[in-house]
């Protein structure tokens, strides 16, 4: 979530000649992105960019829908599936697309080059310096969540600060701005202390209070960034262990984005992070109830994957008739091989603590044939443990 930066549209007008207003395609395509239905989203952004070719936003959200499907496809939009449950998939993730990397580079790098155009004609046009500052801050986000450079991803997070804080001492006015003044302010604040002298010696200097005042501000008196500044405060709420305020956002969140199944899951996640299972556990299961009753946009999940999850909560807690319930649902369905490897594990588990040795021994034999290294090696200590 953290690259939702682009801002909805001061003003969109009518094409030449044309009845439909542009709009139509922009709130379409915001409505598509926050749902997670990027195809759909991309589609209607360049249908707008088309119409107005020299709207550098549109650019942008074209930019910005190409990372975020990118970043879906990487599934480093569903960290709460890949949680110390079930880490051992982490490192099944597929790498970034070398193609599409190099597509979202130059879309901004073209974005750039029209709003250093613009500038150099007029340099105190606030909706170019703005436009400016979230391709940078777009480009940062990349930097750190695909390229896994902080220092990369500090230096593009600075541009983009340097040129909102123009914005502002331009136009004190244009609140969209205080959204990634506030990110980077947040961010940099946040830098351990063990290396804070060295960003200072850099020239970053930042203030976790100060940035969330910041964002804060960007969420109330915005235009444009409500929605992205909400999502990015619920982010940095959970990071402080302010769950119930991360909470009060995502809640409205999903209200408004209700084909987006990422958002409950993100509530659940709260309550597993303040260690109430309990409510965790209530909202999965009931994600996973819309999944499968058809609910829209849901069928995106990892069906299994959410199982797991379930499945390894309710064993947690000692429920272990609906624990194997919830693993029977990846054992039966599941094309992972893996997931299935790992759900044996658990399985057998569940079987020693109900005293059902032999149904134990049956689901780690299985899983000793399966060609996955760590979870044979598991199967097989437990099989010797089993035999004496």
């Amino acid at each position: 979530m953290a690259a939702l930066l682009a801002p909805l549209p001061g003003q969109v007008r009518p094409a030449a000649g044309d009845t439909i207003d542009t709009a139509v395609f922009v709130h379409a395509g915001l409505d598509h992105f926050y749902n997670v239905e990027y195809a759909d989203a991309l589609s209607n952004f360049q249908k707008a960019s088309e119409r107005e070719p020299d709207n550098l936003f549109y650019r942008n959200y074209i930019a910005n829908t190409h990372l975020f499907a990118e970043l879906r496809r990487l599934g480093k939009l569903e960290g709460n599936l890949y949680d110390a449950s079930n880490g051992f998939l982490a490192s099944k993730k597929p790498e970034p697309n070398p193609t599409e990397i190099a597509r979202i580079n130059g879309l901004f790098k073209r974005v750039r080059g029209l709003c250093e155009a613009r500038l150099k004609e007029h340099r105190r046009d606030t909706d170019a310096l703005y436009a400016l500052g979230v391709t940078y801050a777009l480009e940062g986000s990349m930097k750190f969540t695909l390229d896994k450079s902080w220092t990369e991803a500090l230096r593009a997070g600075s541009r983009a600060n340097n040129y909102h804080e123009k914005v502002l001492a331009l136009d004190p006015g244009y609140h969209d701005a205080k959204l990634v003044t506030g990110m980077y302010q947040y961010i940099v604040g946040s830098i351990p202390r063990s290396v804070k002298w060295l960003a200072f010696l850099l020239g970053y200097r930042g203030s976790r209070t100060r940035g969330v005042e910041l964002m804060q501000e960007a969420m109330v008196k915005g235009k444009n960034t409500t929605s992205a500044a909400a999502f990015l405060l619920s982010i940095v709420y959970a990071r402080e262990k302010k769950h119930e305020y991360s909470r009060r956002l995502l809640r409205p969140l999903s209200e408004y984005f209700p084909r987006n199944p990422l958002v409950p899951l993100e509530i659940g996640r709260s309550y597993l992070r303040e260690g109430n299972q309990k409510k965790a556990l209530e909202i999965y299961v009931q994600v996973a109830k819309d999944m499968e009753a058809g609910r829209p946009g849901f069928h995106r999940l990892p069906r299994e994957r959410l199982w797991y999850q379930i499945g390894f909560l309710y064993q947690r807690n000692g429920n272990f008739p609906e624990a194997l319930d919830a693993y029977a649902r990846v054992a039966e369905h599941s094309s992972d091989g893996l997931l299935k490897a790992y759900t044996g594990l658990r399985r057998g588990e569940i079987y020693i603590a109900q005293n059902r040795l032999e149904h134990a021994r049956a689901e780690y034999q299985k899983v000793a044939a399966m060609p996955y290294e760590e979870a044979r090696r598991q199967a097989q200590l437990r099989l010797r443990s089993l035999s004496h």
